[in-house]
């Protein structure tokens, strides 16, 4: 018995020496280390901190916890951390389709490389689409089951990517943990009944990030994938070689597990460049500080946005105009940006393309909405500026046939930016839309007998020609055998720096744009010539044989006719009057309470006989009828009740037959 207690003094004593001797391990404070900082969607700043105790990362710290400095400024932070009752759901939706074949064995090596990286309580299902969409593996933490499933993936069929996305959010949406879905394809969509906005809407319903991988596919499907991704607050990739694979998926699973805290803050110092960030932690009673010295790119404090459109479009033709961006902003930073383009829908109209043909957005997705007769709105989200130039974005304009010769005037209204800039500047542009022409007509000495060798000389007349009226030539006159061009003498008709030809071939080719006539006797110009030798008269015949030959009735500058006519071939101005169109403005704007009064006003003189006016919503559909029927001449009030609408913005819009409808914003409150 002596023994053993002996035996366990010894035993105490040792312990006890080991805890007194140097070699003990102590506690560690607490600490904090700034990791990365993001500037890229100023004026929202973006930190990842690893906060750690003992070695171990702290998780479930909340943002009354941390406090922030920015150049001594304190900033209002939304902190977003780990917590260790958190674990992750994540479905992988994966192209199986017969052009997947030769990039099939990298995404198998990089989807087990993710399942591979998420943490044990974390679980994950596989969504497979080709021939068919199938559920491959409903949600397990079982890794080995998950791995097992994608070795035995195969190739084939075709692509419904949108719906196999909405199978695995329906299945994620009955899951508790933190939703992610991983999604890869190589095509496009050609088997869907789901769209691209419907996986959108369904995403942000369930609080599900889409994290997209475009594998080699076209841009325009390119930007589609993007969309998806950022919208939802998740990643977007595009992969071009099956070897780049692994390392987006490495990727995308550091995004999914992370373990450091996301901090947000928003700037009001966006010029700045240099910033000293100072954060504060407490966590049960102890503090952790840490600092950064961070360079961020700068974005201007004022910009211009300008529009350019062609001088003139021709009837039925389609133009291109351009929004310009000056100063060109920083590609380091993310543009958020939304305006609308305002036109005459009676003589233009803009398809709404998917995409932007500007070059500083290159290849990246812009949202085009009609919202209201003769308004257009382009809204960019989140873009990165592809190049550094300042064309934004552009737009097709399409000439419509009309009975009309007027300017069109594009202006830029309603300007909304996310961002740091406070001073905008726009600049609008206008166009000449034409729809009258008048043909005229080419002539010359079609047959010419010549006794031998011999100089002469042919004129070509133009007839019909009206002052004052830009010119439109093309003609091509061929010459006959045995025939030498020796000269080509400009006419009175036009100035000879406008006028160009070419001699080609026995052709000879006349050819001038936009040319105003200087003398309208007729005589275009005179064609000096040389018969060869011959011992009898022979007969030379010369040919117009390409003519494109017309006026422009409508005029270069100054005011244009309200209403052009053709008739016959030859262009009248029957008409000059004045637009009826109606003024309306809300009386007060904003309206409170939906109850409101629109002020209308009609030119003196020009009562009208009917008249509409209604109220639009944002997508430019009428939700409320104000008036219909005849207005007086002066300025009329009716009260309208719009309770039954929510509150935002409408358009308040007032139509006549024949003329311009007149739209004026409105804002409801609650």
């Amino acid at each position: 018995m002596r023994r053993v207690s002996l035996c366990i003094s010894v035993m105490a004593a040792v312990v006890l020496c080991w805890a007194a001797s140097p070699l003990s391990v102590t506690a560690q404070p607490l600490s904090a280390t700034i990791t990365d900082v993001d500037f890229s969607a100023l004026p929202r700043v973006q930190l990842r901190v690893c906060i750690e105790r003992d070695g171990q990362i702290v998780r479930g710290l909340a943002a009354g916890s941390m406090t922030l400095l920015e150049n001594g400024v304190p900033r209002t932070l939304s902190v977003r951390c780990p917590n260790g009752a958190d674990y992750n759901s994540v479905v992988l939706v994966l192209d199986n389709s017969g052009s997947i074949f030769a990039a099939l064995p990298k995404l198998i090596e990089a989807g087990k490389q993710l399942v591979d990286s998420l943490g044990p309580n974390d679980e994950a299902a596989i969504v497979t689409f080709g021939r068919s969409i199938q559920l491959a593996q409903s949600f397990t933490t079982d890794k080995a089951l998950l791995k097992s499933v994608l070795d035995n993936m195969v190739a084939s069929g075709g692509t419904a990517l949108f719906d196999a996305t909405m199978l695995g959010l329906q299945e994620l949406n009955r899951r508790s943990g933190l939703r992610h879905a991983v999604i890869i394809t190589d095509g496009e969509d050609n088997m869907s009944s789901s769209t691209d906005a419907d996986v959108i809407l369904e995403a942000l319903r369930i609080d599900a990030r889409l994290h997209t991988i475009a594998f080699d596919i076209a841009p325009a499907y390119r930007g589609l994938m993007e969309s998806m991704a950022v919208r939802s607050g998740g990643a977007h990739f595009f992969v071009s070689r099956p070897s780049d694979l692994p390392a987006v998926y490495a990727t995308i699973a550091a995004i999914i597990t992370e373990p450091c805290c996301i901090l947000e803050y928003k700037t009001t110092a966006c010029a700045d460049t240099l910033r000293s960030l100072l954060l504060t932690v407490f966590d049960r009673g102890d503090t952790a500080r840490t600092s950064a010295q961070v360079t961020s790119p700068a974005r201007p404090d004022r910009a211009t946005l300008s529009l350019t459109v062609p001088d003139e479009i021709l009837p039925n033709a389609t133009e291109y105009g351009a929004i310009h961006w000056i100063p060109a902003p920083n590609p380091d930073l993310l543009l958020s940006v939304s305006f609308d383009i305002s036109y005459d829908e009676k003589l233009v109209d803009i398809p709404l393309v998917p995409f932007t043909l500007g070059t500083l957005t290159q290849n990246q997705l812009v949202d085009m909405q009609r919202i209201a007769p003769g308004r257009t709105r382009i809204i960019l989200d989140r873009i990165r500026p592809a190049m550094l130039t300042t064309q934004l974005v552009g737009f097709p304009i399409k000439a419509l046939v009309a009975d009309t010769s007027r300017k069109v005037a594009f202006s830029i209204v309603e300007t909304v930016i996310a961002g740091c800039i406070t001073h905008f500047r726009l600049v609008s542009d206008t166009t000449v839309i034409c729809q009258c022409f008048r043909p005229l007509a080419i002539s010359m000495d079609s047959l010419l007998i010549v006794n031998g060798e011999e100089d002469i000389t042919i004129p070509i007349i133009i007839s019909d020609v009206e002052p004052g009226l830009l010119m439109q030539l093309d003609a091509d006159i061929a010459l006959p055998d045995g025939v030498e061009l020796r000269e080509i003498r400009n006419g009175t008709l036009l100035p000879s720096s406008v006028l160009q030809w070419e001699h080609e071939a026995g052709t000879v080719r006349f050819r001038a744009r936009s040319a105003l006539p200087s003398d309208t006797t007729g005589t275009l110009a005179t064609l000096h010539l040389r018969t060869a030798a011959s011992r009898k008269p022979v007969v030379h015949k010369f040919a117009v044989t390409y003519t494109e030959l017309w006026q422009r009735c409508c005029p270069e500058d100054g005011t244009l006719p309200e209403l052009t006519l053709i008739q016959d071939g030859s262009c009248e101005f029957l008409l000059r009057r004045v637009s009826s169109a109606i003024q309306a403005s809300a009386a007060p704007n904003p309206v409170n309470g939906g109850v409101g009064t629109v002020l209308l006003r009609v030119p003196e003189g020009q009562a009208v006989e009917y008249a509409q006016v209604f109220i639009l919503d944002m997508h430019g559909r009428r939700v409320l009828d104000i008036h219909h029927g005849p207005l007086p001449a002066g300025e009329t009030r009716i009260t309208f009740d719009a309770t039954h609408l929510p509150a935002g913005r409408y358009t308040i819009a007032t139509h006549t037959p024949g003329a311009t409808p007149h739209i004026q914003p409105l804002l409801l409150l609650r």
